[in-house]
């Protein structure tokens, strides 16, 4: 190595780094971030959600995926293509694409695993088969902490979906009716 030119310096080392071990080193770190910031970045370069007036007045509709459904205008929205997170005063609701594709015919049974791994966590649970968008679903009912929420795996075909709703306890009346037109609007599909 030619005097002057510096060379980069390992973590924790007092010697020099070789060029070729810097950009290794370089490279796996931006992977690690990468693959720790994967859902960040996705949602970064992914496209807004698509928004659309709902059918019903003061309500908007959200798709992710084929999965279409409305909630009050007056909440706040933000995420992507596979994930919209809507949001307000004492509550939370979420819709997503769940990654990676599944067998039709286990896909149902996999969203009621997932959502039962998910409920060592909560407390008065309560999980069943239900429908949602004229389809077998399954959703989950339970308490985390002062918050009450349902949580429901739906499929379609190979693609399996969530939708989360979580309300500080004790949910008002008309927040818990907003919530059941949301779940009422639900359509997958491509249906609009």
């Amino acid at each position: 190595m030619s005097p002057g030119r510096d060379r980069a310096v390992s973590p924790g080392r007092d010697g020099p780094m070789s060029p070729g071990r810097a950009r290794r080193l370089a490279l796996a770190t931006a992977l690690a971030l990468l693959a720790a910031g994967c859902g960040g970045l996705r949602s970064m370069l992914a496209p807004p959600p698509e928004v659309q007036p709902g059918e019903k007045a003061g309500w908007l509709a959200y798709r992710v995926g084929g999965l279409r459904f409305e909630a009050p205008a007056g909440w706040a929205a933000s995420g992507d293509a596979s994930k919209v997170t809507l949001e307000a005063e004492g509550l939370k609701l979420e819709a997503r694409v769940v990654e990676g594709r599944f067998s039709p015919r286990s896909c149902l049974a996999e969203a009621d695993a997932a959502l039962q791994r998910g409920a060592e966590q909560l407390t008065r649970v309560q999980r069943h088969t239900s429908s949602l968008a004229g389809r077998g679903a399954v959703v989950q009912e339970a308490d985390a902490g002062s918050w009450h929420g349902w949580a429901y795996g739906v499929c379609d075909g190979p693609v399996q979906y969530r939708l989360f709703f979580t309300g500080r306890s004790p949910i008002p009346a008309e927040v818990l009716e907003a919530w059941r037109g949301v779940v009422a609007s639900v359509r997958l599909g491509g249906v609009s």
